[in-house]
Protein backbone atom coordinates (compact mmCIF):
# COMPACT_ATOMS: atom_id res chain seq x y z
CA UNK A 1 0.00 0.00 0.00
CA UNK A 2 1.44 3.08 -0.59
CA UNK A 3 1.69 6.09 1.90
CA UNK A 4 -0.58 8.57 -0.06
CA UNK A 5 -3.66 6.02 -1.14
CA UNK A 6 -5.40 7.44 1.86
CA UNK A 7 -4.71 11.20 1.17
CA UNK A 8 -6.05 13.60 -1.12
CA UNK A 9 -3.51 15.08 -3.87
CA UNK A 10 -3.67 18.84 -2.03
CA UNK A 11 -1.91 17.07 0.99
CA UNK A 12 0.75 15.81 -1.66
CA UNK A 13 0.33 19.56 -2.90
CA UNK A 14 0.56 20.70 0.85
CA UNK A 15 4.30 19.15 1.19
CA UNK A 16 5.52 19.85 -1.89
CA UNK A 17 5.24 23.75 -1.17
CA UNK A 18 6.49 23.07 2.30
CA UNK A 19 9.61 21.80 0.77
CA UNK A 20 10.00 24.74 -1.70
CA UNK A 21 8.94 27.38 1.15
CA UNK A 22 11.82 25.44 3.28
CA UNK A 23 14.17 26.19 0.24
CA UNK A 24 13.17 29.35 -0.31
CA UNK A 25 13.71 30.24 2.94
CA UNK A 26 17.26 28.51 3.92
CA UNK A 27 18.29 30.49 0.62
CA UNK A 28 17.21 34.31 1.42
CA UNK A 29 17.99 34.00 4.88
CA UNK A 30 21.37 32.68 4.78
CA UNK A 31 23.03 33.84 1.29
CA UNK A 32 26.24 33.17 0.59
CA UNK A 33 26.54 29.80 2.48
CA UNK A 34 29.71 28.81 1.65
CA UNK A 35 30.85 25.75 3.95
CA UNK A 36 32.69 27.19 7.14
CA UNK A 37 31.26 30.88 6.71
CA UNK A 38 28.89 32.01 9.42
CA UNK A 39 26.25 32.13 6.86
CA UNK A 40 26.86 28.48 6.57
CA UNK A 41 26.61 27.78 10.24
CA UNK A 42 23.94 29.73 10.75
CA UNK A 43 22.01 27.97 8.10
CA UNK A 44 23.21 24.77 9.58
CA UNK A 45 21.36 25.51 13.33
CA UNK A 46 18.48 27.29 11.68
CA UNK A 47 18.13 23.42 9.85
CA UNK A 48 18.42 21.75 13.61
CA UNK A 49 15.48 23.65 14.65
CA UNK A 50 13.43 22.70 11.69
CA UNK A 51 14.76 18.91 11.44
CA UNK A 52 13.73 19.11 15.53
CA UNK A 53 9.75 19.70 14.97
CA UNK A 54 9.26 16.40 13.04
CA UNK A 55 12.32 14.19 14.23
CA UNK A 56 11.66 12.14 17.60
CA UNK A 57 12.39 14.08 20.99
CA UNK A 58 15.99 14.73 21.76
CA UNK A 59 17.34 13.30 18.17
CA UNK A 60 18.64 16.20 16.60
CA UNK A 61 22.31 16.86 16.75
CA UNK A 62 24.68 19.59 15.35
CA UNK A 63 27.85 17.58 14.82
CA UNK A 64 31.10 19.74 14.18
CA UNK A 65 34.26 18.81 12.43
CA UNK A 66 37.25 20.32 11.38
CA UNK A 67 38.54 20.66 7.43
CA UNK A 68 39.80 22.83 5.38
CA UNK A 69 37.65 24.05 2.87
CA UNK A 70 40.05 25.90 0.07
CA UNK A 71 41.56 22.20 -0.82
CA UNK A 72 39.66 21.40 -3.31
CA UNK A 73 37.77 23.65 -5.69
CA UNK A 74 40.59 26.99 -4.76
CA UNK A 75 43.57 24.84 -5.80
CA UNK A 76 43.24 25.36 -9.53
CA UNK A 77 44.97 28.60 -9.94
CA UNK A 78 48.15 27.37 -7.98
CA UNK A 79 47.43 24.80 -11.71
CA UNK A 80 47.91 27.63 -13.40
CA UNK A 81 51.19 29.26 -11.61
CA UNK A 82 52.72 25.76 -11.78
CA UNK A 83 51.93 25.63 -15.55
CA UNK A 84 53.56 29.12 -16.15
CA UNK A 85 56.79 28.20 -13.49
CA UNK A 86 57.21 24.61 -16.34
CA UNK A 87 57.37 26.80 -19.42
CA UNK A 88 60.02 29.58 -17.57
CA UNK A 89 62.57 26.33 -16.68
CA UNK A 90 61.30 24.56 -20.31
CA UNK A 91 62.89 27.80 -21.59
CA UNK A 92 65.52 27.76 -19.41
CA UNK A 93 66.75 24.03 -20.74
CA UNK A 94 66.25 22.66 -16.90
CA UNK A 95 63.38 20.22 -18.01
CA UNK A 96 63.67 18.30 -14.66
CA UNK A 97 62.30 20.90 -12.60
CA UNK A 98 59.83 21.47 -15.68
CA UNK A 99 59.05 17.84 -15.02
CA UNK A 100 58.30 18.07 -11.44
CA UNK A 101 56.10 21.52 -11.52
CA UNK A 102 53.73 19.88 -13.97
CA UNK A 103 53.55 16.61 -11.88
CA UNK A 104 52.43 18.18 -8.68
CA UNK A 105 50.20 19.90 -10.57
CA UNK A 106 48.71 16.12 -11.91
CA UNK A 107 49.15 15.02 -8.50
CA UNK A 108 46.97 18.03 -7.19
CA UNK A 109 44.71 17.91 -9.42
CA UNK A 110 44.08 13.80 -8.75
CA UNK A 111 44.17 13.91 -5.73
CA UNK A 112 41.72 16.76 -4.75
CA UNK A 113 39.17 16.86 -7.34
CA UNK A 114 39.77 13.71 -8.87
CA UNK A 115 39.58 11.15 -5.55
CA UNK A 116 38.59 13.51 -3.02
CA UNK A 117 41.38 12.52 -1.28
CA UNK A 118 42.89 14.91 1.70
CA UNK A 119 46.88 14.18 0.65
CA UNK A 120 47.06 18.16 0.47
CA UNK A 121 45.16 19.38 3.29
CA UNK A 122 46.82 20.47 5.53
CA UNK A 123 48.53 23.23 3.43
CA UNK A 124 45.31 25.16 3.98
CA UNK A 125 43.35 26.88 6.30
CA UNK A 126 41.14 25.15 9.14
CA UNK A 127 37.26 25.56 9.33
CA UNK A 128 34.72 24.23 11.62
CA UNK A 129 31.88 22.53 9.21
CA UNK A 130 28.28 21.23 10.93
CA UNK A 131 26.54 17.98 9.69
CA UNK A 132 22.79 18.11 11.13
CA UNK A 133 21.09 14.71 11.89
CA UNK A 134 17.71 14.05 13.21
CA UNK A 135 15.95 10.30 13.69
CA UNK A 136 12.43 8.49 13.13
CA UNK A 137 12.44 5.21 15.02
CA UNK A 138 10.43 2.44 14.49
CA UNK A 139 7.31 0.56 16.39
CA UNK A 140 9.90 -2.44 17.05
CA UNK A 141 13.19 -3.00 16.90
CA UNK A 142 15.47 -1.45 14.89
CA UNK A 143 16.48 -3.89 12.24
CA UNK A 144 18.04 -1.50 9.52
CA UNK A 145 18.52 1.94 9.06
CA UNK A 146 17.80 4.30 5.83
CA UNK A 147 19.82 7.41 5.41
CA UNK A 148 17.95 10.32 3.83
CA UNK A 149 21.12 13.03 3.13
CA UNK A 150 21.25 16.33 1.60
CA UNK A 151 23.94 19.15 1.96
CA UNK A 152 23.41 22.69 2.87
CA UNK A 153 26.35 24.11 2.00
CA UNK A 154 26.64 26.78 -1.58
CA UNK A 155 29.17 25.85 -4.19
CA UNK A 156 30.81 29.22 -5.53
CA UNK A 157 29.48 30.19 -9.09
CA UNK A 158 31.08 28.76 -11.51
CA UNK A 159 32.41 31.47 -13.96
CA UNK A 160 31.84 29.40 -17.40
CA UNK A 161 29.10 27.37 -16.15
CA UNK A 162 27.53 30.78 -15.95
CA UNK A 163 28.50 32.15 -19.31
CA UNK A 164 27.49 29.03 -21.16
CA UNK A 165 26.72 25.40 -19.80
CA UNK A 166 28.09 24.18 -22.78
CA UNK A 167 31.30 25.78 -23.00
CA UNK A 168 32.53 24.46 -19.58
CA UNK A 169 33.73 21.21 -20.51
CA UNK A 170 35.49 22.43 -23.58
CA UNK A 171 37.10 24.75 -20.97
CA UNK A 172 38.05 22.24 -18.53
CA UNK A 173 39.27 19.57 -20.76
CA UNK A 174 40.98 21.90 -23.11
CA UNK A 175 42.78 23.33 -19.88
CA UNK A 176 44.13 20.02 -18.51
CA UNK A 177 45.47 18.54 -22.05
CA UNK A 178 48.65 21.34 -22.33
CA UNK A 179 50.05 19.51 -18.67
CA UNK A 180 49.73 16.34 -19.99
CA UNK A 181 51.42 17.10 -23.41
CA UNK A 182 54.25 19.08 -21.01
CA UNK A 183 54.88 16.23 -19.12
CA UNK A 184 55.49 14.53 -22.33
CA UNK A 185 57.30 17.25 -23.81
CA UNK A 186 59.40 17.65 -20.74
CA UNK A 187 60.60 13.57 -20.37
CA UNK A 188 61.39 14.18 -24.27
CA UNK A 189 64.10 17.04 -23.08
CA UNK A 190 65.65 15.01 -21.06
CA UNK A 191 66.01 12.27 -22.68
CA UNK A 192 67.32 14.00 -25.74
CA UNK A 193 69.16 16.07 -23.95
CA UNK A 194 69.43 19.32 -25.92
CA UNK A 195 65.47 20.02 -26.98
CA UNK A 196 65.16 21.98 -30.49
CA UNK A 197 63.49 25.68 -29.36
CA UNK A 198 59.97 24.18 -30.94
CA UNK A 199 59.39 22.46 -27.87
CA UNK A 200 59.29 25.57 -25.21
CA UNK A 201 57.46 27.27 -28.09
CA UNK A 202 54.48 24.60 -27.50
CA UNK A 203 54.22 24.45 -24.32
CA UNK A 204 54.29 28.50 -24.10
CA UNK A 205 51.63 28.13 -26.96
CA UNK A 206 49.61 25.63 -25.17
CA UNK A 207 48.98 28.11 -21.92
CA UNK A 208 46.08 30.16 -23.94
CA UNK A 209 44.11 26.38 -22.96
CA UNK A 210 45.35 27.23 -19.13
CA UNK A 211 44.91 30.66 -18.44
CA UNK A 212 40.89 30.60 -18.82
CA UNK A 213 41.05 28.14 -15.51
CA UNK A 214 42.23 30.74 -13.58
CA UNK A 215 38.55 32.01 -13.80
CA UNK A 216 37.08 28.58 -13.13
CA UNK A 217 35.42 29.74 -9.95
CA UNK A 218 34.18 33.51 -9.55
CA UNK A 219 34.20 35.37 -5.71
CA UNK A 220 30.25 34.97 -5.48
CA UNK A 221 28.64 32.09 -3.76
CA UNK A 222 25.65 30.29 -5.67
CA UNK A 223 22.07 30.39 -4.13
CA UNK A 224 22.11 26.85 -4.13
CA UNK A 225 18.87 25.96 -3.93
CA UNK A 226 18.78 23.13 -6.71
CA UNK A 227 22.39 21.86 -5.30
CA UNK A 228 21.28 21.56 -3.14
CA UNK A 229 19.02 23.16 -0.17
CA UNK A 230 16.03 20.96 -2.19
CA UNK A 231 17.49 18.13 -1.14
CA UNK A 232 17.77 18.58 2.05
CA UNK A 233 14.47 19.93 2.24
CA UNK A 234 13.11 16.54 0.69
CA UNK A 235 14.99 14.63 3.64
CA UNK A 236 13.12 17.02 5.42
CA UNK A 237 9.93 16.54 4.52
CA UNK A 238 9.73 12.31 4.16
CA UNK A 239 10.21 12.47 7.56
CA UNK A 240 7.84 14.82 8.42
CA UNK A 241 5.39 12.31 6.49
CA UNK A 242 6.36 9.49 8.10
CA UNK A 243 6.85 11.54 11.55
CA UNK A 244 3.15 12.92 11.13
CA UNK A 245 1.98 9.69 10.95
CA UNK A 246 3.42 7.94 13.68
CA UNK A 247 2.13 10.85 16.14
CA UNK A 248 -1.26 10.12 15.13
CA UNK A 249 -0.24 6.88 16.35
CA UNK A 250 0.01 4.80 12.72
CA UNK A 251 3.60 4.57 12.78
CA UNK A 252 4.58 3.26 8.69
CA UNK A 253 7.65 2.06 10.12
CA UNK A 254 8.20 -1.69 12.02
CA UNK A 255 11.88 -2.31 11.84
CA UNK A 256 13.11 0.55 10.29
CA UNK A 257 15.03 3.95 11.29
CA UNK A 258 14.66 7.09 9.30
CA UNK A 259 17.83 9.07 9.76
CA UNK A 260 17.58 12.76 8.24
CA UNK A 261 20.91 14.09 7.54
CA UNK A 262 21.81 17.54 6.23
CA UNK A 263 25.83 17.35 5.79
CA UNK A 264 28.13 20.43 5.29
CA UNK A 265 31.38 20.87 3.07
CA UNK A 266 29.78 18.74 -0.01
CA UNK A 267 31.58 21.78 -2.07
CA UNK A 268 34.76 21.15 -0.58
CA UNK A 269 35.03 17.59 -1.36
CA UNK A 270 32.55 15.99 0.49
CA UNK A 271 34.57 16.51 3.93
CA UNK A 272 30.96 16.67 6.02
CA UNK A 273 29.95 12.85 4.63
CA UNK A 274 33.41 11.61 5.12
CA UNK A 275 33.31 12.80 8.57
CA UNK A 276 29.82 11.85 9.13
CA UNK A 277 30.93 7.80 8.33
CA UNK A 278 34.53 8.00 10.36
CA UNK A 279 32.14 9.49 13.22
CA UNK A 280 29.25 7.00 12.80
CA UNK A 281 31.72 4.20 12.02
CA UNK A 282 30.37 1.93 14.52
CA UNK A 283 26.59 2.26 14.08
CA UNK A 284 26.75 1.97 9.98
CA UNK A 285 28.67 -1.40 10.82
CA UNK A 286 26.83 -2.87 13.12
CA UNK A 287 23.10 -1.36 11.64
CA UNK A 288 22.44 -3.13 8.38
CA UNK A 289 22.31 0.86 6.51
CA UNK A 290 21.32 2.25 3.54
CA UNK A 291 21.88 5.86 2.05
CA UNK A 292 19.93 7.91 -0.22
CA UNK A 293 21.31 10.90 -1.09
CA UNK A 294 19.78 13.90 -3.28
CA UNK A 295 21.87 15.97 -5.27
CA UNK A 296 20.96 18.06 -8.32
CA UNK A 297 17.68 17.99 -8.35
CA UNK A 298 15.27 20.18 -11.15
CA UNK A 299 13.77 18.47 -13.51
CA UNK A 300 10.54 16.13 -13.27
CA UNK A 301 10.65 12.84 -15.49
CA UNK A 302 14.49 13.59 -15.31
CA UNK A 303 14.79 11.15 -12.27
CA UNK A 304 18.81 9.73 -12.53
CA UNK A 305 19.97 6.87 -9.83
CA UNK A 306 23.71 6.84 -10.08
CA UNK A 307 25.38 3.20 -9.45
CA UNK A 308 28.82 4.55 -10.14
CA UNK A 309 30.12 7.89 -8.61
CA UNK A 310 33.32 10.58 -8.04
CA UNK A 311 34.42 10.27 -11.62
CA UNK A 312 34.11 7.22 -12.36
CA UNK A 313 35.81 5.65 -9.65
CA UNK A 314 33.64 4.60 -6.96
CA UNK A 315 31.17 1.97 -7.34
CA UNK A 316 27.58 3.01 -5.35
CA UNK A 317 24.96 0.15 -4.93
CA UNK A 318 23.42 -0.78 -8.11
CA UNK A 319 20.66 -3.14 -6.32
CA UNK A 320 19.91 0.41 -4.96
CA UNK A 321 19.98 2.57 -8.03
CA UNK A 322 17.63 -0.21 -9.77
CA UNK A 323 15.41 -0.99 -7.25
CA UNK A 324 14.62 2.55 -6.78
CA UNK A 325 14.81 3.16 -10.65
CA UNK A 326 11.91 0.37 -10.82
CA UNK A 327 9.57 2.02 -8.16
CA UNK A 328 9.80 5.35 -10.25
CA UNK A 329 8.97 3.89 -13.94
CA UNK A 330 6.13 2.10 -11.85
CA UNK A 331 4.84 5.70 -10.43
CA UNK A 332 4.69 6.45 -14.26
CA UNK A 333 8.02 8.93 -13.70
CA UNK A 334 11.14 8.99 -15.98
CA UNK A 335 13.89 7.39 -14.56
CA UNK A 336 17.00 5.39 -15.18
CA UNK A 337 20.14 4.14 -13.92
CA UNK A 338 23.73 6.17 -14.80
CA UNK A 339 26.80 6.57 -13.87
CA UNK A 340 28.93 9.73 -12.70
CA UNK A 341 30.58 11.17 -16.11
CA UNK A 342 34.55 11.78 -15.49
CA UNK A 343 34.72 15.62 -15.33
CA UNK A 344 31.53 15.31 -13.40
CA UNK A 345 32.86 15.18 -9.89
CA UNK A 346 31.07 13.29 -7.29
CA UNK A 347 27.94 13.36 -4.53
CA UNK A 348 27.73 12.67 -1.08
CA UNK A 349 26.60 8.60 -1.85
CA UNK A 350 31.05 8.35 -2.88
CA UNK A 351 31.92 9.12 0.92
CA UNK A 352 29.34 5.86 2.36
CA UNK A 353 30.40 3.63 -0.69
CA UNK A 354 33.72 4.12 0.18
CA UNK A 355 33.25 3.34 3.74
CA UNK A 356 31.43 -0.29 2.75
CA UNK A 357 28.42 1.43 3.01
CA UNK A 358 25.32 0.49 0.31
CA UNK A 359 24.34 3.98 -1.19
CA UNK A 360 22.98 5.71 -4.59
CA UNK A 361 21.94 9.52 -5.51
CA UNK A 362 19.36 10.72 -6.78
CA UNK A 363 19.25 13.40 -9.10
CA UNK A 364 16.89 15.10 -11.61
CA UNK A 365 18.13 16.72 -14.64
CA UNK A 366 19.44 16.17 -17.92
CA UNK A 367 23.06 14.85 -17.10
CA UNK A 368 25.44 14.71 -20.29
CA UNK A 369 28.88 16.30 -19.62
CA UNK A 370 29.47 16.61 -23.02
CA UNK A 371 26.29 18.54 -23.91
CA UNK A 372 24.55 20.36 -21.00
CA UNK A 373 21.62 22.07 -21.17
CA UNK A 374 21.49 25.64 -22.10
CA UNK A 375 19.59 26.40 -19.16
CA UNK A 376 21.30 24.84 -16.75
CA UNK A 377 21.16 26.92 -13.45
CA UNK A 378 24.06 24.58 -11.70
CA UNK A 379 26.76 26.81 -9.61
CA UNK A 380 25.07 30.26 -10.81
CA UNK A 381 23.18 32.63 -9.73
CA UNK A 382 20.08 31.30 -11.15
CA UNK A 383 20.17 28.59 -8.98
CA UNK A 384 16.93 29.36 -6.90
CA UNK A 385 13.83 27.58 -6.13
CA UNK A 386 11.86 28.89 -8.91
CA UNK A 387 14.25 26.80 -11.54
CA UNK A 388 12.77 23.72 -9.38
CA UNK A 389 9.74 22.31 -11.03
CA UNK A 390 6.64 21.32 -8.12
CA UNK A 391 6.16 18.22 -10.43
CA UNK A 392 10.06 17.02 -9.72
CA UNK A 393 9.21 17.69 -6.10
CA UNK A 394 6.21 15.55 -5.63
CA UNK A 395 7.80 12.39 -7.52
CA UNK A 396 11.26 12.49 -5.42
CA UNK A 397 8.71 12.10 -2.94
CA UNK A 398 6.36 9.48 -3.85
CA UNK A 399 9.61 7.55 -4.82
CA UNK A 400 11.39 7.93 -1.48
CA UNK A 401 8.20 6.81 0.42
CA UNK A 402 7.79 3.79 -1.68
CA UNK A 403 11.16 2.65 -1.34
CA UNK A 404 11.28 3.14 2.91
CA UNK A 405 7.93 1.06 3.27
CA UNK A 406 9.25 -1.45 0.32
CA UNK A 407 12.36 -2.08 2.73
CA UNK A 408 10.44 -1.96 5.84
CA UNK A 409 8.23 -4.55 4.15
CA UNK A 410 10.86 -6.97 3.37
CA UNK A 411 11.96 -7.60 6.72
CA UNK A 412 8.45 -7.15 8.96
Amino acid sequence: MRLFSDHKISVISEYVRHALQFTDDIVNNFPDRLTGSDSCNRAGEAIAEEFSRHCDSNSVKLESFTFHPAACVKIVRPFVILYVIAIVFIFLKMPVVSLFCLLLSVALFSSQIVFYKKIFDPFFPKALGYNVLGTVEPDYDVQQQIILCGHHDAAYVFHYMALSPRLYPFVIFGGILPFLLGIGLSIVCIIIGNPPWWIASVMAASFVLVLPLWWFTTGTVSPGAGDNMIAVALANEVTRILSDRKKSGDNLLRHTRIVCLSVDAEESGLRGSMAYVSSHAQELSSTKSYVLCYDTLYKADKLIFFNNDMNLTTDLSDSMANELTNIARGLGYGARVARMPWGGGSTDAAAFARGGIEATCMLAFDLDVGRLPKDLVYHTLKDTANAIEPAMVEQALNVTIDYILKKDKEIS
